[in-house]
């Protein structure tokens, strides 16, 4: 308990020292890169190629992609089939692999979690973090609300977490869920910088007040978090925070980009905006937009970068190369 308290007591501290001074106005005094979309789109998962006897009907949305043990890379994500209805449809989460990330077809295994009766109601959106060197992959995710009615208000999404150490086999933390929040809370993404942990997702403003934001908690060891803090709004209001989905943030030459899927603006549309804080990511800040839906942004080395598509309007995942260009 000490610990825990000292920990909670440092926390702003650390928050402070290691944000940068915020001062995005000044875009030019600073380096701002654009990434762009410069392949062919690469269908490297189709699900109705191993599950055309049950339906041919199957989606993939909100997934992941991780190196494994082996150098191989791993992706897991939301699976379902029409007729579409997410809190009834999304409870497993698919897994597939490759070799090399640019495979054209990925091999397809069984899925990685299912949802525990009576305690999870969907497996929305995981993100698998692993640190260098550590032996555990953690799948961060979300369950939804076990009310009846909650699909139709701001309720609130439970983010949990699971560990594997082969990234087959995934044991629920024994604390689940790590927090809660309105909104439909979901949509996870980690990223560590400057000694952090960042866990940014979806949800709405609070339960009241239904803008669309993006929040984030920070942690210096991935067990302790503090309060949840606002980084992004956009204007839209909907009960699920539905114009600032799928956050995945990326840190390039001391700038910080957020990519966020406008899907209730348009489907396929994320945009991309630029801080030098972390913590802070003003609409001001734009940067471009990209015809994708919950994409990921895969840094497989220093100059091979990929861009992924998914969503409901298409049969499974998909892949292109992507550039950072002077903007």
């Amino acid at each position: 308990m000490r610990k825990q308290f000292i920990l909670g007591l440092m926390l702003p501290l650390v928050l402070m020292a290691c944000n940068v001074k915020k001062d995005n106005n000044e875009q030019g005094r600073v380096k701002i890169m654009k990434p762009v979309i410069t392949g062919e789109w690469q269908h490297i998962f189709n699900p109705n190629d191993t599950r055309s006897d049950i339906d041919t009907t199957w989606y993939t949305n909100d997934h992941c992609f991780a190196k494994g043990p082996d150098g191989g890379w791993h992706a897991y994500g939301i699976i379902g089939h029409k007729p579409i209805n997410p809190w009834t449809g999304e409870t497993r989460f698919f897994h597939i692999s490759a070799i090399t990330f640019n495979q054209k077809k990925w091999e397809d295994h069984d899925y990685a979690l299912e949802t525990k009766k009576g305690v999870e109601r969907v497996l929305w959106a995981p993100h698998v973090f692993h640190e260098e060197k550590s032996d555990t992959w953690h799948m961060f995710y979300n369950i939804g609300n076990m009310q009846e009615k909650a699909p139709y208000y701001a309720s609130w999404g439970q983010l949990c977490r699971a560990d594997s150490k082969d990234m087959f086999n995934w044991e629920r933390h024994a604390f689940n869920p790590l927090f809660s929040d309105p909104g439909h809370a979901r949509d996870s993404y980690i990223l560590k910088s400057n000694g952090l942990y960042y866990y940014y997702y979806t949800r709405t403003f609070n339960e009241v007040d239904l803008r669309s934001c993006v929040a984030v908690r920070a942690s210096p060891d991935l067990k302790h978090w503090s309060g949840a803090k606002i980084v992004h709004t956009q204007p839209l209001q909907c009960d699920w925070g539905g114009d600032c989905e799928s956050p995945y943030v990326v840190e390039k030459n001391g700038i910080y980009y957020l990519f966020i899927c406008r899907a209730m603006t348009a489907y396929n549309q994320t945009h991309v905006y630029w801080s030098k804080d972390p913590m802070n990511f003003p609409k001001e800040n734009f940067v471009c937009e990209l015809p994708t839906h919950a994409s990921e942004v895969i840094k497989v080395s220093e100059d091979e970068w990929y861009v992924s598509n998914t969503g409901w309007d298409k049969k499974g995942l998909f892949i292109a190369r992507l550039e950072w260009l002077d903007n």
